[in-house]
């Protein structure tokens, strides 16, 4: 977690070590602190840009999927590990580099503390009231059949790139 940048306080969160601790091997490793700064709280934040709802659905696809096959304490790094490896390439064995592993969170389309903020908050569980608990949903395109991150309230069912299309 720590080479994919993840912050030392999500790092706490998610294997239940200390803060302290995971600070403190965040510092030995990168030989720098960890980033600080207040968490993510904004799941607009995800549908600003184009790539970003079609990362955010990859990354939610493949929770999904690491959910059903590993303890939840494991899914998480799994999952932004194979992301990463996904958007970003693969391993170049000359290099000995690992493309999973970037030199700064700002290195990635959605940094290790966003797509965890993302994966903690999705859910397709309806309210009391028969309201969705998450106002965000993925969707199939009607156009060319990928799937995407959209707002619940969004009317078209056509992803960003089809309907950029559509409007030329």
């Amino acid at each position: 977690m720590i080479k994919m940048q993840a912050r030392a306080c999500v790092i706490s969160r998610i294997t239940g070590i200390s803060l302290t601790d995971a600070r403190r091997i965040w510092h030995a490793e990168n030989k720098r602190s960890s980033p600080s700064g207040q968490q993510p709280n904004d799941l607009g934040w995800f549908l600003k840009t184009a790539v970003r709802r079609y990362h955010s659905a990859l990354l939610l696809m493949l929770y999904a999927q690491s959910k059903t096959r590993l303890p939840d304490y494991a899914a998480f790094a799994h999952t932004y590990y194979h992301y990463a490896r996904i958007a970003y390439g693969e391993f170049d064995a000359a290099k000995a580099t690992d493309p999973a592993f970037r030199p700064t969170e700002n290195d990635y389309t959605i940094p290790f503390s966003r797509a965890h903020y993302l994966v903690t908050s999705y859910t397709d569980e309806m309210g009391l009231i028969g309201n969705r608990k998450c106002p965000l949903q993925l969707r199939r395109c009607k156009c060319c059949d990928g799937v995407y991150l959209a707002d619940e309230s969004e009317v078209e069912r056509i992803c960003p790139i089809c309907s950029n299309k559509k409007q030329r």
